[in-house]
């Protein structure tokens, strides 16, 4: 008889525990091979790996270009966006994610019940707690700790900013594992906007050089079973944060990310709005001819005082504190020149390829544009503005006042005109089919 009830409790256990009566979810940090376990990973539904949470150091900018300079009114009015760029999920933990990683592993009886918490950092001064945008029509824009700099967050999916108050989001279309648990994946969180402001009422320490406070600007939080089970929508984040930090899986942070000048520089302030090449044939483009047009900029750069009053004195060039000009292009044309071996020894690439090039087949195939100077010499092309600042020439980065020729000073301001030249060529080794050409590309000036 003892024998037999022992059977019978081991097989009463192994029901329970594949079809769990209680409610709860659980934090996976580590491949779970046992099937009896509440953080079992079974093969084939997802892969596991240990994760911090939201430590003070934990976050990431995105594709936030990572230096900015904070300049005076006339170059930069109360409420200039001075950079922006999004925060992919995947990158904002103390570690990188993969889409499949399973962050938690929730019982059934969960379902409808799993969310999205996200808000600022409520409880820093610099980093969330101080709102100075709605007085300049920027709503939800908080204080940093760069002065003179606020910040502003969007959550992707919801479209809403993110403020001091918890916002929620449902999280849908999760998987499952063969017991029926609910696996919450790190594709199923939301990327973030980040978008720095000029602000003159957003008071931080920070003026110069790289940023140093380990807190992070923003948070994504999970809610589920009795993980962060105090959040709730319109909560303060300034003292409602259950489950920090160790299920908070996201974080936006300046810290180390990013480097503040305080430089004169240029602004461009007009640009050939479009160059039209002539028909030309794919037998011309194979015999070597070429099709080129001029695109001429204007800009105006703080060469004197008053307008560089308080600033470091403008100097052109690609070093540290220096102003560079460059042509970026958009991300997925650098893809497709980086994948047709167009990419430089840096971030940057040698030509500009046609929208849908490679999966559009009405694009022409084996043809790009080059851009060059006056003398000839060819240019390579900004990528991106996150990663590619002191990168030089292989960035794309070239110095604003190359082949510049001035037109006059006026309080301080000296206007500019350059031409650069635009080349409609076949790609070197590369095989030339007939198609459409068509790319926009913006011209950038930075101190870098």
């Amino acid at each position: 008889m003892r024998k037999t009830f022992s059977a019978a409790l081991l097989a009463l256990a192994g029901v329970t525990l594949a079809t769990p009566s209680w409610a709860e979810c659980y934090k996976i940090t580590a491949i779970d091979n046992r099937p009896s376990s509440p953080t079992y990973t079974e093969a084939g539904k997802g892969t596991a790996a240990n994760w911090d949470g939201s430590v003070d150091a934990a976050g990431s900018l995105g594709t936030v270009q990572s230096v900015i300079n904070v300049n005076s009114s006339t170059f930069q009015p109360n409420g200039t966006l001075i950079a922006s760029g999004t925060v992919n999920f995947l990158q904002s933990g103390a570690q990188p994610y993969s889409p499949d990683q399973i962050l938690f592993r929730c019982t059934a009886s969960e379902a409808g019940k799993l969310f999205e918490y996200y808000a600022t950092n409520g409880d820093s001064t610099y980093a969330g707690y101080v709102e100075v945008g709605t007085v300049n029509g920027i709503p939800q824009a908080y204080q940093t700790i760069i002065d003179g700099v606020a910040l502003r967050a969007t959550n992707l999916v919801t479209g809403e900013y993110y403020s001091r108050y918890w916002k929620a989001r449902l999280l849908t279309n999760l998987d499952t594992d063969s017991q029926g648990w609910i696996l919450v994946k790190a594709k199923n969180f939301s990327n973030t906007k980040v978008e720095l402001f000029r602000l003159s009422n957003s008071a931080g320490s920070t003026t110069t050089g790289v940023v140093n406070w380990t807190q992070p600007n923003t948070y994504i939080a999970f809610k589920g079973g009795t993980l962060s089970s105090n959040l709730s929508v319109g909560a303060d984040s300034l003292s409602i944060y259950g489950g920090w930090y160790a299920y908070w899986p996201g974080a936006v942070n300046l810290h180390n990310r990013i480097y503040v000048r305080r430089a004169a520089t240029c602004s461009v302030t007009n640009v050939t709005p479009t160059v039209v090449f002539p028909l030309i044939t794919v037998a011309e483009l194979k015999a070597g001819v070429t099709r080129q047009r001029p695109i001429t900029i204007q800009f105006a750069c703080q060469t004197g005082k008053p307008a560089n009053t308080g600033l470091v004195a403008l100097a052109s060039g690609v070093g540290a504190n220096q102003t560079a000009m460059g042509i970026l292009v958009n991300p997925a044309n650098a893809a497709a020149a980086v994948a047709a071996g167009l990419g430089t020894a840096g971030s940057g690439v040698s030509y500009l390829l046609s929208d849908g090039y490679g999966i559009d087949p009405n694009v022409a195939s084996g043809v790009g544009i080059q851009i060059s100077r006056p003398n000839g010499t060819t240019m390579n092309l900004l990528s991106t503005l996150s990663g590619g600042v002191l990168g030089g020439n292989n960035a794309g980065w070239y110095p604003v006042l190359d082949d510049a020729t001035s037109s006059g000073e006026v309080n301080g301001v000296t206007t500019y005109t350059k031409t650069l030249n635009a080349t409609l060529k076949a790609l070197p080794g590369k095989t030339v089919t007939a198609g459409k050409v068509s790319a926009t590309a913006q011209v950038i000036i930075q101190v870098q």
